[in-house]
């Protein structure tokens, strides 16, 4: 079992590595909500109208000054990798070299979507957003549903070699090859819920440093649905009750547990 010291100092200074806030309601208020109890986070933008809100959320936090974003990411999902044109892209590169704190992503592979195959328009909107990482110096957050072998070999081509951007393995769902495998090419593992679920990827994270751990609730617009703290009434009338403050402080408590429990398991190991 990890230190007890080591967990206590996690939930101090809480930190959400891969969050939706634009995905969830009334994000400007919520993220006020979490900046008062000390809940910080990443702020994920995964496809063009994300990337606008995200944008817009950052602005506002640094107007208001009271705000628990700590960085973002834009980037290219694999759900929409068909669907990206060469403008969108050229607006993807133009939100990232301004602003000098934005990883990239999330990006990756998912064999549920279109274009998985090998050479396929997955493969080729994950190296070219691996390779702008590269180019501008930023981490690269990584979404893997399906082959890991097949990412650790993408990033090996693109040139991500542990001496400089780090690859970010977002809810982080492979097996002992794949830490070991990418810890070489300076691999964060950012740990989910879901992560504990696999007991080959629970073996897997027994053998990750702990400075090459970070932990997230991946929320996004399924959250409190899925969430046993609210019933499925509820859940349906968060989108047009997007004022409400009941709603929002329902939100930010699921959050704050959902970490705490995802940091639990960790102990647990």
């Amino acid at each position: 079992m990890h230190q007890n010291t080591f967990f206590r100092a996690i939930l101090a200074n809480m930190l959400d590595f891969h969050l939706h806030l634009a995905r969830l309601p009334d994000p400007r208020e919520l993220d006020r909500q979490l900046a008062q109890c000390g809940y910080r986070y990443i702020a994920v933008a995964c496809e063009p109208w994300e990337w606008d809100a995200v944008a817009g959320l950052e602005k506002g936090s640094r107007e208001d000054g009271n705000s628990g974003l700590e960085g973002v990411a834009y980037g290219v999902h694999p759900m929409v990798a068909t669907e990206t044109s060469e403008e969108q892209f050229s607006r993807l590169a133009d939100y990232l070299r301004g602003n000098s704190r934005a990883m990239v992503g999330e990006a990756g592979l998912d064999k549920r979507f279109p274009g998985y195959e090998a050479g396929g328009a997955q493969e080729k909107v994950f190296l070219r957003q691996a390779k702008l990482a590269l180019e501008l110096g930023r981490d690269l957050q990584i979404h893997c549903v399906g082959d890991y072998g097949r990412i650790v070999k993408l990033l090996q081509s693109a040139g991500f070699d542990g001496h400089g951007p780090r690859p970010v393995f977002h809810r982080f769902g492979g097996d002992i090859g794949t830490v070991r495998a990418a810890l070489p090419l300076g691999a964060l593992f950012s740990l989910h819920a879901d992560s504990f679920r696999k007991k080959s990827t629970a073996a897997a994270i027994s053998l990750i440093p702990h400075e090459n751990i970070r932990f997230e609730t991946d929320a996004d617009e399924t959250f409190m649905q899925e969430s046993d703290r609210v019933n499925a009434q509820e859940s349906a009338n968060l989108a047009v009750q997007k004022s409400d403050d009941q709603a929002i402080q329902k939100c930010a408590d699921a959050l704050v547990k959902k970490m705490e429990f995802v940091v639990q398991k960790f102990n647990e190991i």
